[in-house]
């Protein structure tokens, strides 16, 4: 089928090269090191910029409790606390919201506070048209 030498070599050569780019390709994008694998970590003003705070909140928790807590919502952008300060409102009644169906025993888990945050943040991002809820700050935590 493929008598002439000269077009074997040509044949040869050009998938040489073809393959050798592919390498290349699949190399430099494994082992090339680049600066966007790293997330940028914001300065305290970028955290401010982007933070609303609700304010001490006392309210019941599922099961004949009472929790009393400082809160403050993080935004990932100023679009994002310009949207929750609107929100105000809405905010704090999704926050109690959480708070009602959220027992003392499940705040007093070793990871209770977390699971806490993670689920109002996610009820929080459900509403939010402008930007996205990324942390939810709960201190001076009293549980009763």
């Amino acid at each position: 089928m493929f008598r002439n030498k000269m077009f074997n070599i040509a044949l040869l050569v050009i998938i040489a090269l073809a393959l050798l780019g592919i390498v290349g390709v699949v190399a430099y994008k494994t082992f090339a090191v680049t600066g966007s694998d790293e997330p940028e970590i914001p300065t305290a003003k970028e955290l401010q910029a982007s933070q609303m705070d609700l304010g001490k909140m006392t309210t019941n928790l599922a099961g004949n409790s009472l929790i009393q807590a400082n809160i403050a919502i993080q935004g990932d952008s100023e679009k994002a606390k310009v949207e929750i300060e609107t929100r105000k409102l809405q905010v704090k009644a999704i926050v109690n919201g959480v708070l009602h169906t959220t027992t003392q025993a499940d705040i007093e888990k070793p990871d209770g506070l977390e699971r806490l945050v993670l689920r109002i943040v996610g009820e929080l991002n459900k509403v939010m048209l402008e930007g996205k809820v990324t942390n939810v700050y709960i201190s001076d935590i009293v549980v009763q």
